[in-house]
């Protein structure tokens, strides 16, 4: 078993079980006292912070107090509210949305105790909780949300005595806290899996969050845990129980009855709300006691997908009608003939798209099924819609998605007493388009136009183009000698045993500078752009590799700035993040493709990527010192600042340094959309679209173009001036 995954973890292997964390109706809560008044006396589940170690052998009561000037605590507190926490216990507000956090649980509860409190309390906004760190100064715990908004009106109406802790304390997860409500939610913290050709993950969901579990080393003590890492036992126990009601049962098929019975997972609270999709909990919650009685298993069908249920088509590119399908098998180990009919309960669907079932001869076990994902004939646009559980706008900004079309394949038998089946469904099907380049015709010495043709996506958008100077070209990695199975076998020469690692394998790169377009003053409104092309798609530019920048903005022959593709913190939000090479320290956060995400740009599943940095956050920069030196690398996507040292693939870096010159305020080639228009990037772009291109150095004869909405392999494309 194994948890949900990131790219390349052991959750993403076809054949095992990957476990999404839900919540279910029964928590264990550490526990505070509340001593007066009379009338709200008694125990309050709540969640102690880890990092404090007293809990149990300190006395720490007293006062509520709420701060006045702010009132989640992440900075210090002003001298007026530090009178009002002094030697009392400070309540802070906090939200359980990560994005929308101004900060982590440690700052406050160092700002809290800064300030003289003896204790701080959390109260959320939610009751989806998790846990806290806190610090190891005073005790902080966090409250669900209507005990939180009880001790906080309280407080505000008078005096609240609370003991947050006690020599010989009994109350770590010994407050029973139900929240029937809660039911086949999922937690905050079990991430969204993956959905490939032929491979969607997780595979099933089951609870999560605040599970009681044996501490090593406490004898009969125990610690309460969040995490998929607690999900996934659960799951082993359940396939234990299955596979011991049938011993003969292959490992494969105890997976597939366990996917095969499970339920829905909800979005919000008492089981309302969509449903979410297979990309976030497989099949659904487990549930072990049909899936003990199953007399029969179902699961995609083909030799190459042993072990494999769910039915996944992964990104669809569609550029004109398309039709796909796959196929299930039913495995019957009944003693009956059955008969099973097929129907498909929706889950997310975008407009213009459908899933539809081929029941085939005879829908009996053993026969094959073929669902279908279909783009009809005549349908015309077909735009992007999002899965309705997403959170579209995180910490403020726009989150990139691609559109969903998902659900569950049902198979409900005549004889009732067998039980109804159920197969994963997942597709991700996007407008596609299919330009390139074509006529060149020359309006001066130093200016040409450059009309693209081909097709545009079945979209109101038609296409995205970005044009940049191209800097250089890399090679593509060879696949390694037959047999070659691990890193230590490989060959003295870089090589890749799986073709996805070929993400971190730089095509081409490019550069652009908006200065030339802009008004107002070049340095001040302009921006660079850093293209990157890669020789594989990766399902997010912030997975297991992910695409650098280093810039040498003074002129020293060293990198001054390295700007990274990331997340906004705690978030989705996909950005590029400029960093000073030296120091750390933050310059710039920019949307990566150059738009946030409410902008389609085929940002995932992507063999592409746009880099912007604002020219004022480049230190350095003067209107007689424009020129800098640029190199695109890729690395693996680890914490920290990146080194150019570690890069994988690079263009334009030597022995570390940057070697690409661009000029930021006359560069060599400045492109725009139409005569005179704007800088071409992230602009639409049709059959049909002139590119104005000036050029200022005729040596600069080569353009890089990328064509957002292209498939892959046909994003980025070298063209040759006149």
């Amino acid at each position: 078993m194994t948890s949900t995954p990131s790219a390349a973890a052991p959750g993403t292997a076809p054949r095992v079980l990957t476990v999404a964390a839900s919540v279910d109706p029964h928590g264990d809560a550490d526990g505070l006292r509340v001593l007066a008044p009379e009338a709200l006396a008694g125990l309050v589940p709540a969640h102690w912070s880890a990092k404090y170690q007293h809990w149990d052998d300190r006395e720490v009561q007293g006062l509520l107090a709420l701060p006045a000037d702010q009132s989640d605590g992440c900075k210090p507190f002003s001298a007026a509210d530090a009178a009002r926490l002094k030697d009392r216990i400070a309540v802070l507000a906090w939200s359980t949305r990560e994005p929308d956090r101004a900060c982590g649980s440690a700052p406050r509860a160092n700002n809290a105790a800064d300030a003289g409190a003896v204790g701080t309390l959390f109260a959320a906004d939610g009751d989806h909780l998790g846990e806290i760190a806190g610090n190891d100064r005073i005790p902080a715990a966090i409250l669900a949300r209507a005990d939180g908004e009880r001790l906080r009106k309280a407080a505000q109406a008078g005096p609240v005595t609370v003991q947050l802790a006690t020599p010989g304390n009994p109350l770590h997860g010994a407050v029973a806290q139900d929240q029937p409500q809660r039911t086949d939610t999922l937690t905050s913290f079990t991430s969204r899996g993956i959905g490939l050709p032929g491979l969607v993950k997780p595979d099933l969901a089951a609870p999560g969050e605040t599970i009681w579990s044996a501490k090593v080393g406490s004898g009969s003590g125990g610690m309460r845990e969040d995490g998929t890492s607690m999900a996934s036992p659960h799951v082993a126990g359940l396939a234990a129980l299955v596979r011991g009601a049938h011993p003969d049962w292959t490992a494969a098929q105890v997976k597939a009855a366990l996917m095969n019975t499970a339920g829905d997972t909800w979005l919000n609270d008492g089981q309302r709300g969509p449903v979410y999709g297979p990309e976030r909990t497989g099949a659904g919650r487990a549930r072990v006691d049909r899936a003990v009685a199953t007399p029969v298993v179902a699961y995609a069908a083909g030799e190459a997908v042993d072990g494999v249920v769910g039915l996944s088509f992964g990104p669809v590119p569609v550029t004109g009608p398309t039709e796909l399908t796959r196929e299930v098998e039913l495995r019957s180990f009944a003693d009956r003939p059955l008969e099973y009919r097929t129907g498909l309960r929706r889950g997310h669907r975008s407009a213009r798209r459908r899933l539809r079932t081929d029941p085939g001869p005879g829908d009996r076990p053993g026969r094959r099924h073929r669902p279908g994902q279909g783009h009809p004939p005549g349908a015309g646009q077909l735009d992007r819609a999002p899965d309705p559980t997403l959170d579209l706008v995180q910490g403020g900004k726009a989150r990139s998605y691609r559109g969903e079309l998902s659900g569950r394949l049902l198979l409900t038998p005549a004889d009732t007493t067998a039980g109804e089946l159920r197969v994963p469904l997942f597709a991700a099907p996007r407008a596609a388009s299919d330009l390139t380049a074509g006529q060149q015709a020359r309006l001066g010495r130093s200016s040409s136009l450059l009309t693209l043709t081909g097709t545009a996506a079945p979209s109101a958008a038609g296409g995205l183009l970005s044009a940049f100077a191209l800097g250089g070209e890399a090679p593509r990695w060879p696949d390694c000698p037959p047999g070659t199975a691990a890193e230590q076998d490989k060959t003295p020469d870089l090589c890749v045993t799986r073709p996805g690692d070929r993400a971190a394998n730089l095509r081409a790169a490019g550069a652009a500078s908006d200065a030339p377009a802009v008004g107002g003053e070049p340095l001040e409104n302009g921006t660079l752009y850093l293209a990157a092309s890669l020789w594989a798609p990766a399902p997010t530019p912030v997975g297991q590799f992910a695409v650098r920048a280093s810039l040498d903005t003074d002129g020293d022959q060293k990198a001054d700035v390295v700007v990274a593709a990331d997340r906004l913190k705690g978030s989705d939000v996909l950005v590029a993040r400029t960093l000073d090479a030296k120091t750390g320290e933050e310059l710039d956060v920019q949307p990566l493709n150059a738009r946030w995400g409410d902008t389609d740009t085929d940002l995932l599943d992507s063999d592409t990527l746009v880099l912007p940095v604002r020219l004022n956050k480049l230190p350095g920069l003067r209107q007689s010192t424009s020129r800098i030196r640029y190199a695109l690398w890729t690395g693996f996507a680890v914490p920290g600042l990146p080194d150019a040292k570690e890069a994988l693939s690079s263009v334009g870096l030597k022995d570390g340094k940057p070697t690409l010159v661009l000029d930021v305020l006359n560069p060599a080639l400045d492109i725009r959309n139409g005569a005179a228009g704007p800088a071409a990037v992230a602009t639409p772009e049709q059959p049909g679209t002139a590119l104005e291109i000036r050029r200022r150095n005729p040596a600069a004869d080569r353009l890089l173009l990328v064509h957002h909405l292209n498939p892959d392999g046909r994003r980025s494309e070298v063209v040759r001036l006149r």
